[in-house]
């Protein structure tokens, strides 16, 4: 038994992982982040854990974009081995006497490599069974796929470093009785426990030639100048290896306008974890211990010099817009108040917007129609496609009661993008240009939109931006925003491929409702309205108002804001912290926009601004509101539980809530919004809510990237009892005059 315990404990493999968690700690970092992927730790509620069990490549999930996971996952172990390598291998100088010391070292610092594959293979089949509905065969297929892409980069990783020696055929085996009576023989007339007290150098036990155990070889009697000559040679060879590596992931950049080269987005992310290991593993090699103080160096001065040198500003553009230097606008809140506050802007706003509100009532063909406000919510790909499928299920139902009565459509994110292609349907049938069916629209809308998105994030986006796109005969920096609204034409068959102005005399008319996107400035909290109409109206009369609202149109209007691509007004709305980049506007200090659900999610602020605004004529013209809302989670939803808080969560609650809970506070700030307008107006106000998520424990996640589990809960969730009872509620409403 003590044989066997010492020999555990002189094994290579679990010495070099005693020595990772001493010395290694960053290593094991990335090693934690893959792990808690897999185990749901980290970010679980935004779909993560899914891009690694269900990848897509080309828009399939199979044997193709399995390989390439295993490649990339593959180059992050290689990349784990360098920089462990690096950090660790002049702790073992018995290596310098072995056959190929780096692959030596790799062999026997497999431990959390195989564990991560092996449990995530375990996952990934359960998850293909359970969410993605494949059978046997094809899991088995994914599985030695996996395998393959991984052995795949290992091997030409050995055929890089096998040709390296430094020495030829020094291993010495090990007989059975060869480490027993070593250990045995010193052990006689001493406490068994004195073996362990002894400070002395006791050899090692490693995974040599042919996969046979070999015992470490002293190397007492080697100057020291030849142990560090021999690791200087292999840190060399190692420095090469991850040069070539960076740079052959990030060469992938120059051909990103090709589908072939559009990985999937879990390889993306092993690729950006892999680059920055190795990175840091090669600043590792050359200057130790300054590794980090100059990494953290370089951070601050790129920083400084963001703000001021063109080639580190990080811009993202809304494109259409003009950028040139004698439009910038001067952000201020005296120019705020000038551009706003005119009596030229706002009456023929308002005058403008009420002849829009007669097209639409001349065409109900009611003397005092119901006029229905659509809020949804946002919440990514889910939100898109559960707007969508209510929309166009409750139209069908009603038979098209619903998209006569629509006249405004307000909210964020996701939720935004079902609704305005909900809206460019509708259209085309007016226009009679329609080519397809409701179960073929969903079915692009339903398509991934992440992995572009993710892989310019991690190959150009951080390091180089050299491409342009060319908008309106304008040019624009072409990073991952601009490949999330390329991605999305491609999956909607370029259905919203338009400027923004393109919708304006459509509005005007009626023949579609109006839309009005709330983007976030980030600057100092407002809301920016953007509309293909001018919106002063919704500002304010009060003469002391600090401008919560800034309309797009007159504030931007020297600024061809009618070019501005419609992608990029959705994209605006949608852009979710750290996975799409805030876009700047033509102002000085640039305007950053950010997420509309940061400050309306649900779209109610939005709401009750234009009722108030409006509240004369509706109550003259129509029998009511509907505020119809699309919500991707109930306010209040069945098996949710409070649970106790511990020390960490004490210590992490008054940041962590503002995050959590963010949604939460609007809903009760807009309940109480709701419930003023009930007494303010003297037409009625109903709401009907249609909810995605019901069940605490009923996860869709929140992500660009559905899986086929989660497209079928989508298109069920209409028929479940509370949204029918809501349905039946909005058909009673329609009807009533």
């Amino acid at each position: 038994m003590l044989k066997n315990l010492i020999l555990v404990r002189d094994f290579f493999p679990i010495v070099l992982l005693k020595a990772h968690i001493k010395y290694n700690f960053f290593g094991l970092l990335y090693w934690g982040l893959l792990f808690s992927i897999l185990f749901n730790l980290l970010g679980a509620n935004f779909g993560v854990p899914f891009l690694f069990y269900s990848p897509d490549y080309l828009g399939e999930v199979g044997l193709w974009s399995f390989a390439l996971l295993g490649f990339s996952v593959g180059g992050f172990s290689m990349a784990f081995n360098v920089y462990s390598y690096i950090k660790l291998g002049p702790r073992f100088p018995f290596l310098v006497v072995v056959s190929t010391p780096f692959i030596r070292f790799c062999i026997n610092n497999f431990l959390i490599p195989f564990a991560y594959i092996i449990i995530y293979l375990v996952k990934m089949s359960i998850f293909q069974r359970n969410e993605e509905l494949a059978s046997s065969s094809d899991v088995v297929i994914y599985n030695v796929s996996f395998l393959i892409g991984f052995m795949l980069f290992i091997m030409l990783s050995i055929l890089y470093f096998f040709p390296l020696r430094t020495n030829k055929d020094t291993d010495d085996a090990i007989t059975e009785s060869n480490p027993v009576s070593t250990i045995t023989s010193k052990g006689l007339g001493q406490k068994w426990y004195n073996y362990f007290r002894e400070k002395r150098t006791r050899p090692i036990y490693y995974i040599g030639k042919k996969f046979r155990l070999y015992k470490s070889r002293s190397v007492a009697h080697l100057d020291k100048h030849i142990v560090e000559s021999v690791f200087s040679q292999t840190r060399i060879n190692a420095f090469i290896f991850e040069v070539l590596t960076i740079s052959a992931f990030l060469s992938l950049s120059f051909f990103r306008n090709f589908s072939l080269f559009e990985v999937p987005a879990a390889m993306s992310i092993l690729m950006l974890l892999t680059i920055i290991s190795m990175v840091i593993g090669a600043l590792n090699s050359w200057f130790h211990r300054w590794t980090y103080p100059l990494i953290f160096s370089v951070i601050i001065v790129m920083s400084a010099l963001s703000s001021r040198v063109g080639i580190f500003r990080y811009t993202s553009y809304a494109l259409g817009l003009n950028y040139s230097e004698e439009k910038i606008i001067n952000y201020s809140p005296e120019n705020i108040r000038q551009n706003h506050k005119t009596d030229e802007e706002t009456f023929p706003s308002k005058e403008h917007i009420i002849q829009i509100l007669e097209n639409w009532k001349r065409k109900t063909g009611e003397e005092k129609p119901k006029l229905v406000i659509l809020n949804t919510s946002g919440g990514g790909l889910r939100s898109a496609l559960w707007t969508f499928t209510v929309l166009s299920n409750a139209n069908e139902k009603l038979k098209s009661k619903l998209s006569k009565n629509l006249q405004m459509i307000t909210g964020a994110s996701g939720g935004m993008i079902g609704a305005a292609y909900f809206r460019e349907i509708q259209l085309r049938k007016k226009l009679k240009t329609l080519d397809g069916n409701t179960a073929i629209f969903k079915e692009r809308l339903s398509k991934d939109l992440l992995n572009r998105l993710s892989f310019s994030a991690s190959t150009s986006d951080l390091f180089m931006r050299y491409k342009q796109v060319v908008y309106y005969d304008k040019k624009y920096t072409q990073e991952r925003g601009c490949e999330f609204e390329k991605e999305l034409h491609e999956n909607l068959d370029n259905y919203l491929e338009h400027p923004l102005g393109y919708y304006q005399k459509f509005e005007r008319n009626s023949s579609i409702p109006l839309m009005i996107f709330s983007p976030t400035i980030v600057n100092d909290g407002r809301r920016l309205l953007i509309s293909s109409q001018n919106l002063s109206f919704m500002i304010g009369d009060n003469k002391e108002t600090t401008y919560e609202n800034i309309d797009f149109q007159s504030f931007f209007k020297n600024n061809d804001p009618h070019h501005m691509r419609f992608s990029s007004v959705l994209r605006a709305s949608a852009t979710f912290p750290m996975i799409m980049p805030m876009m700047a506007l033509p102002t000085k200090p640039e305007i950053q926009l950010m997420d509309a659900g940061i400050r309306d999610n649900y779209g109610g602020k939005v709401s009750v601004d234009y009722l108030f605004a409006l509240n004369e004529w509706l109550t003259e013209n129509t029998s009511g509101v509907i505020i119809l809302e699309i919500r991707d989670t109930k306010r209040i939803m069945s098996n949710e539980v409070y649970k106790e808080l511990g020390l960490i969560d004490k210590l992490l609650l008054p940041f962590g809530n503002l995050l959590t809970n963010f949604t939460r506070t609007q809903d009760l700030d807009q309940e109480q919004l709701i419930k003023l307008c009930e007494t303010s107006f003297n037409f009625p106000v109903d709401k009907v809510t249609f909810n995605l998520r019901e069940d605490y424990n009923e996860r869709i996640s929140l992500s660009w990237h559905l899986t086929k589990r989660e497209k079928q809960k989508i298109e069920a969730a209409f028929s479940s009892q509370e949204n029918q009872m809501a349905f039946d509620k909005l058909r009673r409403l329609t009807e009533k005059q």
